[in-house]
Parts: C-alpha cells; sequence; structure tokens
C-alpha cells in the first residue's frame, strides 16, 4: 500500500468515527442544577455545602481531560487527530444517588458519564507538544474546550544504552466548560507520565504508558432564585435576592492516577486507558465542615489518525 493510500485508508476511517457519534437528544439530564442543593421552608434557605463540593468532584471528574496517549511525543513534524471518548460510572450508593438526583435537572439518575470527543496533537521542535480538544457531555448541553503543552525531557538526547530508559514527560493542561448558566468552571491539570515502546513484527507498535494527575477545578456560581415543588418563587418580588453564592465558590483538586497502551499501526493509533480517582476529603470554606470524595474509575478510549 503506497503512502498516498495509507493517509487516504487512516482519514477515511477518521471520517466514519465522526458520522458515528451519537445524537444528543435528548438533552439536559445531566446538566448541573444547582437549586437542589438549596433546603427552603418557606423563605428560609439553607445550602447544603457537604453534598455540593461532593457532587462538584465526581460530576468534574467525568469531564475533566484524561491522558490518551504516551509520553513520548509525535516529532517535530508529527500530528495527530483522533475521536475520543471516556465513561464514568456514578458513584454507588443511596448517599451518592441522592447527590445526583439534587445535582441533576432530572428525577432520572444516570448511572454513566459519556463524554466523547475530538483531539488534535502537533508536534514541536525540542520534544515539544502542543494540543486541544473539544468535548460534549451526552445528555447535556455542557462543551469542554481545552489546550495543552506537553514535554518529553529525555526524546532525542539517548546514547545506545540510554534507549532501553522509559520516556519520561509532562504535561499541563487548561480546560474552560460551556454551556451552564448559573455556574463558571474552569479546570487545570498536571500530570506526569512514563511510557516504552516496543515493535511488532515492523509494522506494530504497542507503547504501555502510566502516570499521576492533579487537577484543580475553579469554581464561580451566578445569582439564582430557589423555587419551591408548589412554584412559588423565593425571593418575592422587592425581597432581596438570596443568591447561590452562599453555596460558595470552592477549589476543588483531585489527584489521580492513570495507565494506559497505545497501538500504532501504520497512519493508524488506537489508545485505551483507565484513569483512577483517589479518594480525598477537604474542609468547607467558611464553615465548620468536612467534604469528601471516594474512588471513582473512568475509562477512556481513541482511535486516530497519526502522521
Amino acid at each position: 500500500m503506497g503512502q498516498t493510500m495509507k493517509r487516504v485508508f487512516a482519514l477515511a476511517v477518521f471520517a466514519g468515527l465522526l458520522t458515528g457519534l451519537p445524537s444528543t437528544a435528548p438533552a439536559g439530564k445531566l446538566d448541573i442544577s444547582l437549586n437542589g442543593f438549596i433546603d427552603c421552608v418557606g423563605s428560609d434557605c439553607t445550602p447544603q455545602l457537604q453534598e455540593y463540593e461532593t457532587f462538584l468532584a465526581e460530576y468534574l471528574f467525568g469531564i475533566s481531560p484524561p491522558k490518551l496517549s504516551p509520553a513520548e511525543t509525535l516529532g517535530y513534524s508529527g500530528f495527530y487527530i483522533g475521536v475520543e471518548g471516556s465513561l464514568t460510572p456514578r458513584p454507588l450508593g443511596a448517599d451518592a444517588e441522592e447527590r445526583w438526583l439534587r445535582g441533576n435537572p432530572s428525577d432520572e439518575v444516570q448511572r454513566v458519564v459519556w463524554n466523547p470527543g475530538i483531539h488534535i496533537r502537533k508536534g514541536l521542535p525540542f520534544s515539544f507538544e502542543l494540543g486541544s480538544r473539544v468535548n460534549y457531555l451526552v445528555l447535556s448541553e455542557l462543551v469542554t474546550l481545552g489546550g495543552e503543552v506537553k514535554w518529553s525531557l529525555f526524546e532525542g538526547f539517548r546514547t545506545p544504552w540510554k534507549g532501553y530508559l522509559p520516556d519520561l514527560a509532562v504535561r499541563g493542561q487548561i480546560v474552560r466548560v460551556l454551556g451552564q448558566s448559573d455556574i463558571d468552571i474552569t479546570m487545570a491539570g498536571l500530570d506526569a507520565s512514563l511510557s516504552r515502546a516496543f515493535g511488532i513484527g515492523g509494522t506494530i507498535t504497542l507503547t504501555p504508558y502510566l502516570g499521576y494527575q492533579y487537577v484543580w477545578s475553579v469554581v464561580n456560581t451566578e445569582p439564582i432564585v430557589y423555587k419551591d415543588s408548589a412554584g412559588n418563587f423565593f425571593p418575592q418580588v422587592g425581597e432581596s435576592e438570596f443568591v447561590v453564592t452562599s453555596l460558595g465558590n470552592p477549589l476543588l483538586g483531585r489527584n489521580n492516577l492513570f495507565f494506559g497502551l497505545r497501538l500504532g499501526y501504520e497512519y493508524l493509533a488506537f489508545t485505551a486507558e483507565v484513569n483512577w480517582g483517589l479518594p480525598g476529603s477537604w474542609d468547607v470554606d467558611g464553615a465548620d465542615l468536612v467534604s469528601k470524595v471516594g474512588h471513582q474509575v473512568r475509562i477512556s478510549s481513541g482511535l486516530g489518525a497519526d502522521f
């Protein structure tokens, strides 16, 4: 197969994947609803701070950026474009189900969060790599836009014996969450990874990788008006506004471990990854309370053209 035909074949596969993306209807079941974390009796309203922050930590884990690439870069002339997606099961248990009922505008709690998207990466000189991705959270109006920069520390500077060492890379990411009217979210991630490529038969490359990631989520909320089950609004006209900033604007941090495998054949690249969100706890700002988040697992995969 000639070089031109290989490129055409890879792009045809990629186009087929794009047309195979799922439809977005019905929408809204996985949007964020902050009203559920404000309990009101009459016009006396109390924010549920612990449930609110734990829910956000669980929810944002499902849409935070996966790695889905080994530590090695594409090379100064390399380019990658692929269709990727992540599946994140909702945390189990009655408490978690109640949190997700509060946090979503639906009486049906979704068991799995599916977040497909498109990822583009471009190799640069000196073992750097730039990337960008756009993702859509299925059953919502939420879209994430992200940018990333990766540096592979030892790539291209190895004498023969050093060639047996694994690649080591560090990567930084910024992700903006769009589509929510009463909450503004920006995520920043920093990770370190190791990988080692193995050739098979001269045409297939297997590259296992692993690493650690820390993600900060910066949350800012907008004023809202509470509506009770009887359809009454609080505050009433002329009263001072009850604002959702009573829930606070937390800075949430999450530790993650990831393990993945990239399979390369000609111009095609398939990557599978498991991300393990570690448990953690933190003090609620301005209150004598502690929020906690448990273990979470996310499974991600991607298929694209690697030139």
